[in-house]
């Protein structure tokens, strides 16, 4: 739900930006301008990614940090593709490798409260009467209705 409202607000901001610009310096200007980011900003990533990939493969640091690195990427690719100026403002700052660096320092920050969620245990338990051992049936839910179901036994 929180992605689906991001995504509404951002394009509805777009689409805002694009007809103030377009009302100020023209259609064919500002078509121009969107088709001519698009196209700079295809450009720049590759290089980029070229940057990033070869750091991996020879790993200097973390090999993390350039997957992370390399999935910024991606993600400011499709901004610079989508047309916008709010999305290649975003994605040309992706771009430029300390602030790159800064979107995979927040990421690893905020990786736990994303991973975590908002889970809800429920717990059915079985004992043996022969033996000591129990089984523990889970299911974990989010609030973005994905589930995960598994069983655990334990045999002392």
């Amino acid at each position: 739900m929180r992605l689906f409202l991001l995504m509404l607000i951002v394009t509805s901001v777009e689409v805002v930006l694009i007809s103030k610009v377009g009302s100020l310096i023209g259609f064919w200007a500002t078509l121009l301008i969107i088709i001519g980011t698009a196209m700079l900003g295809s450009k720049l990533l590759r290089q980029q990614w070229g940057m990033v990939i070869g750091k991996l493969q020879s790993l200097q640091g973390e090999p993390s940090q350039a997957m992370l690195e390399a999935l910024v990427l991606l993600i400011c690719g499709v901004l610079l593709i989508t047309p916008g100026f709010l999305t290649d403002i975003v994605g040309f700052l992706g771009l430029i490798p300390t602030v790159r660096e800064q979107f995979v320092a927040f990421a690893r920050r905020n990786a736990g409260r994303v991973m975590r969620g908002n889970f809800q245990v429920y717990g059915s338990f079985r004992q043996s009467s022969h033996q000591q051992s129990y089984t523990d049936n889970r299911t974990y839910t989010d609030d973005t209705d994905n589930v995960i179901e598994g069983e655990f036994e334990r045999k002392d």
